[in-house]
């Protein structure tokens, strides 16, 4: 994910911030608990990473129809608590397609994907972590661009379980893409 810029908190409604467009609040933000989180646009490394990873995803979802997959898209979690973030990489089941409404994402998509930089990786790993448990998305995989590496969770009753920790030179398997093996090695150019 992106790094937050340091700004003064704006309350802001789900119903504000769905509405709002990018030229009144900023190209990159995410909704809060009702207060808008202006971040910083990605790195190259970053948004490299991110094209990487969708291209060895994609022909694999749709090879086999399992779902969708999109990059930063807005993903509402929770509208009554007003939540609401922009995760690098959403991929969505074809079980829960419907889920898929106005270019947005409302509930759990079964896995989000975010690209750790060296700002954000303390609310990378705790408190975006523990909204998407929350939420009910049974796979988070946090990536990091300067390994590469990856490490994967599963949801279970007693929290996230870190099932992988991927570093470059190794093969990566994700749960939830069984068949699919991932090389770290081709995640850099």
């Amino acid at each position: 994910m992106t790094s937050p810029a340091a700004s003064l908190v704006r309350k802001m409604s789900l119903m504000e911030f769905l509405a709002t467009d990018e030229d009144e609040i900023g190209p990159k933000c995410e909704l809060e608990y009702g207060e808008l989180i202006e971040l910083m646009r990605p790195t190259f490394e970053h948004n490299e990473l991110s094209g990487i990873l969708s291209g060895i995803l994609l022909p694999h979802i749709r090879a086999n129809n399992l779902g969708r997959l999109s990059q930063d898209i807005i993903v509402v979690l929770d509208e009554d608590r007003e939540l609401a973030y922009a995760p690098d990489l959403v991929f969505v089941a074809t079980e829960h397609l419907h889920r898929i409404r106005d270019g947005r994402v409302y509930g759990a998509p079964d896995l989000v994907v975010e690209i750790l930089s060296p700002s954000t990786a303390n609310r990378d790993h705790l408190t975006k972590l523990d909204a998407y448990l929350k939420s009910g998305i049974p796979w988070y995989w946090i990536a990091d661009p300067q390994g590469p590496g990856i490490e994967e969770y599963r949801a279970t009753e007693g929290g996230y379980l870190r099932t992988a920790t991927v570093e470059s030179s190794d093969i990566f398997q994700p749960g939830i893409f069984p068949g699919l093996n991932i090389d770290l090695a081709t995640l850099v150019p």
